[in-house]
């Protein structure tokens, strides 16, 4: 029981973060998953059938605006990457586990804090190539593949919709390939949906609070405690 109040409690926060500053959703929850669920291996499993689930509503709205062309070679090598990462994922040690857990924590956080909307990329295979494979180890190991393709999305993407729908369509498409080598793994268990049925009840009525607060709230001081709340427990995960 204590175990669904949690995850109704944090999803119900992540819903709310998500809709009032578009921040990742499972950024935040993976920042306390592994603290309370039994193995980290099923937290990445849960938070990445809470994303895609969460991520199909809008990718469906906005359907007609995906940007396949973008998408699909991203697709490829991300998904090839996952399936390594998990595998070689399910063979380490909970103690590496958390360290390298944390390692990205503390990464992705200085790069939010202090890079964000400043690095700029160029449209070209090398570059697609590189960012589907750290976003499929990303995905793959922390359930978090969602910063290089923003990375790159943002910079050849311009309208809002389109950029919106494109990655909604991508964490749910990356997040049905993610289940399945999770659940080959041995990470899926009966239990995750009912898990999945308390986070997705929270999540769903943080994102309604968080609508109606929108615009009294300022999103960029939000965002900015979350990043710095993510540096510190990544820091505390490598120690």
């Amino acid at each position: 029981m204590l175990t669904h109040i949690l995850i109704f409690v944090l999803t119900l926060f992540a819903g709310f973060i998500q809709r009032v500053s578009g921040f990742g959703f499972g950024i935040f929850v993976m920042m306390f998953f592994p603290l309370f669920l039994p193995s980290y291996g099923e937290s990445t499993t849960l938070s990445g059938l809470l994303a895609g689930s969460t991520a199909l509503i809008i990718a469906i709205r906005h359907f007609r605006h995906i940007r396949w062309n973008i998408m699909l070679p991203l697709l490829v090598t991300n998904i090839i990457a996952s399936y390594i990462a998990i595998e070689y994922m399910a063979s380490m040690s909970s103690s590496t586990l958390k360290r390298s857990f944390g390692a990205m924590f503390v990464a992705i956080a200085l790069y939010f804090l202090f890079f964000e909307n400043r690095v700029r990329l160029a449209d070209n295979g090398f570059v697609k190539t590189a960012l589907g494979i750290l976003s499929g180890i990303m995905g793959g190991m922390f359930a978090m593949p969602g910063p290089p393709i923003v990375l790159y999305c943002i910079n050849i993407i311009k309208e809002n919709i389109a950029y919106i729908a494109t990655l909604q369509a991508f964490s749910v498409i990356l997040n049905v390939f993610y289940t399945l080598f999770r659940a080959k793994a041995g990470f899926l268990g009966e239990e995750h949906l009912i898990w999945w049925g308390v986070g997705i009840t929270g999540a769903a009525i943080g994102s309604v609070v968080g609508a109606k607060v929108f615009s009294c709230l300022n999103s960029r001081v939000l965002k900015r405690t979350v990043y710095i709340l993510l540096l510190v427990s990544g820091i505390i995960s490598m120690i």
